[in-house]
């Protein structure tokens, strides 16, 4: 329903990247939902440009990956990071991403590469893929005054800016994802641990024709070190025109002057004409909310946790976040599972959350022996000297290679691995992936490992393009038996359980990598996989009965029939 009818089943606190994801998948799931923006708009400051390939695979099973792309750097300028004494001066060194792969190049770890877009265009993409569902109602300009839980509701009390009437919207669930000064986790007393500020960042957005200079450098990021400024200078536009440099903060009042002169240091060209936009402040902060669910409310992405941003995990975790909480708020509202099932939000996002944020504060330790800010004003002075600073800048250039960790993520990104109520473990020790490598899992609680797949009309596809709205079945040379079983299932008849058989002369094949191989089955087996593309159960090979495989399966997960609502929509299962 919408917010004029002050009802809706979840009310989303937050229009940034984390707050439209989640009402991205509960918009196609056709839960009501209704998003609440204290700004006018979607963000204009052109931060968190670091979109992993793991958060593009799941634009892409929304359909809007291509979208995010076009907003993106070409593949030419996103070939990694580079170290300059500035743009216009000398390359220290780089870390590319074609020279950290093995001898042997390892397989792809899914469909989609990761991408380097400004945060205004996928929020926009987000917006308008939000937008798109009936059941989504995305408001702006509206100041939560309070949040109270009272007779099995929550009741948000929302003010339209200009309004001396504010109004009262009644919800089932509320969703905190108001961001790292979250209003909410303050106001309901969540609690946090972990290490509070240890440092302070100045973001400046500028606009200023830096074609001639950066035309030749393949590089998404680069370091900025000599003897005026050290800092980070990254690419908001296609065109060279728009930019930011991000400094430590001198905690002073900084002028116009004094941005533009930060500008040209890191350009090296005195006389650039510079024209600053924006300028954005933030602590350097590796925080976890101590707990993320309070009664009705839920807290997601920076309001749940704050890490350091090398190694991009702030935005990326918070999508995942709201992918994992949709989908379980989705089949709760509609009474197709115990309301329990919402408690294993935290139980697998929190210590995914603590993971990424050790390891990025393990960057940005790393990052000071690179960044410039360790280095003494003489050796500063003559960094940018030809023959002087030769000594320097090749020590900084040994150094680089310690960074990898900052853009060799893979394993960080798709080895995750769940270990809850809402996972069904065959007893099998999981595969665990380093921070680097990945390796493929077909676990229950392991993401659905990619493997491309041929149509019957030759095309084309991923096993994950087979997943993310509903629960999967995908089975082996012993498909149409899972089919049926499937059908018959008293669990399948709560939820929608798509089915898929991938073999030889069915509508989906396999081609060099067997599909049962890389998902540890047997062609006899299945894996049943939850609508976050995580494996909610493994059959190795065919139980004796089928049905009451899949019946147990999901009965574990939504929770024992009675619990459930006495009549659900009925959906064929397969």
């Amino acid at each position: 329903m919408t917010e004029g009818g002050r009802t809706a089943d979840v009310v989303i606190v937050g229009a940034g990247p984390v707050g439209l994801a989640a009402a991205e998948m509960l918009g196609d799931a056709g839960v009501s939902t209704v998003v609440l923006e204290r700004n006018p708009s979607t963000t204009t400051h052109p931060r968190a440009p670091g979109v992993h390939g793991r958060t593009m695979e799941i634009f892409r099973q929304w359909g809007l990956a291509d979208a995010v792309r076009e907003g993106g750097l070409p593949l030419g300028r996103s070939q990694g990071f580079g170290w300059l004494t500035a743009l216009a001066g000398i390359e220290i060194g780089s870390l590319r991403f074609a020279e950290l792969v093995a001898p042997v190049p390892p397989r792809e770890p899914g469909p989609e590469g990761p991408c380097f877009c400004p945060q205004p265009h996928y929020e926009q993409v987000l917006l308008n893929g939000a937008r798109r569902h009936a059941s989504v109602t995305v408001a702006f300009d509206r100041d939560v005054l309070a949040v109270r839980e009272e007779s099995g509701a929550v009741e948000v009390e929302v003010r339209p800016r200009g309004s001396d009437s504010p109004e009262v919207i009644r919800a089932q669930y509320l969703l905190a994802a108001d961001g790292a000064g979250s209003q909410i986790r303050s106001s309901l007393a969540f609690g946090e641990s972990g290490l509070p500020s240890f440092g302070r960042s100045l973001h400046i957005h500028f606009r200023a024709d830096l074609s001639a200079w950066a035309a030749d450098k393949p590089y998404m990021l680069m370091w900025i070190v000599n003897a005026d400024t050290q800092g980070t200078l990254a690419a908001a536009s296609r065109d060279y025109t728009e930019w930011t440099y991000n400094v430590a903060d001198p905690e002073r009042e900084l002028t116009t002057a004094d941005l533009e002169a930060e500008v040209r240091a890191a350009v090296g060209v005195p006389g650039l004409a510079v024209e600053v936009l924006d300028v954005l402040r933030w602590d350097y902060e590796q925080l976890v909310s101590d707990t993320w669910r309070r009664g009705r409310v839920f807290l997601l992405g920076d309001a749940a946790h704050r890490f350091p941003p090398h190694g991009a995990f702030g935005m990326n975790s918070g999508v995942q976040d709201a992918q994992n909480l949709a989908w379980k708020l989705a089949v709760v509202l509609r009474g197709a599972a115990h309301e329990r099932l919402l408690d294993t939000y935290e139980t697998e996002r929190k210590p995914v959350a603590e993971a990424n944020g050790r390891q990025s504060v393990l960057n940005a330790r790393s990052l000071a022996l690179v960044n410039g800010r360790r280095l003494t004003a003489t050796e500063l002075a003559s960094i940018e000297k030809p023959e002087e600073g030769r000594a320097i800048r090749e020590r900084l250039r040994a150094a680089i290679a310690g960074q990898a960790a900052h853009i060799q993520t893979d394993g960080q990104q798709f080895g995750v691995s769940y270990e809850s109520d809402a996972v069904c473990s065959d007893g099998r020790e999981p595969t665990k992936s380093t921070i680097a490598q990945y390796v493929e899992s077909g676990s229950p609680g392991a993401r659905a490992p990619h493997v491309w797949l041929k149509t019957a009309t030759g095309e084309l596809c991923s096993t994950v393009d087979l997943l993310g709205r509903n629960f999967v079945l995908l089975a082996g040379d012993a498909g149409p038996q899972w089919r049926l079983a499937a059908g018959a299932s008293a669990a399948a008849a709560s939820v929608r359980l798509v089915c898929h058989e991938i073999a030889p002369g069915a509508a989906l094949s396999d081609g060099d990598r067997s599909f049962c191989d890389v998902y540890g089955i047997s062609s006899s087996g299945s894996v049943i996989v939850r609508p976050d593309g995580y494996i909610l159960a493994r059959f190795t090979h065919a139980p004796a009965d089928l049905t009451e495989a899949i019946d147990q399966a999901l009965a574990a997960v939504l929770g024992p029939s009675a619990d459930r609502a006495a009549r659900i929509s009925r959906e064929p299962a397969c």
